[in-house]
């Protein structure tokens, strides 16, 4: 579902998502587990039920990822076709106001937001370093 196209999703999304799961387990009738605890895992005791906006977080990184590996040339021909800098100036070092144009595309505004809140949320566990020769010296 969220690999096909990334695109900007807020969080209306996920809760509309949710409760339509939520009225389809309990059948329209009150609710008697709370969906934190239906999404948490089973070894936690709970029954791993999905977490949408988490796949969509993934999914947004596996696209990302393509960006940093640099592997698929045809994907980043097409995606990046109009940029002055490489992909890495804009993931790690955020830009500046004249790269604007960076954000104009939807796919790439869509991914760069996602990958945003999540270095933000995760900033301490991923590495500063752009490369690897950054990362040796």
């Amino acid at each position: 579902l969220f690999q096909t196209i990334p695109i900007k999703v807020g969080k209306f999304f996920f809760d509309d998502l949710n409760k339509i799961v939520l009225r389809f387990i309990w059948q329209g009738r009150k609710a008697r587990i709370k969906l934190k605890l239906l999404q948490d895992a089973r070894t936690r005791g709970g029954f791993a039920l999905p977490n949408w906006e988490i796949y969509y977080q993934a999914t947004s990184l596996m696209w990302i990822k393509e960006w940093i590996t640099l592997r698929n040339t045809r994907l980043l021909i097409l995606e990046g076709h109009d940029l002055l800098l490489g992909w890495h100036a804009f993931l790690w070092y955020g830009g500046t106001k004249t790269q604007g144009y960076f954000r104009r595309h939807y796919i790439r505004e869509a991914l760069f937001l996602n990958w945003q809140k999540i270095k933000k949320q995760c900033y301490l566990k991923i590495p500063t370093w752009v490369s690897t020769i950054e990362a040796f010296s």
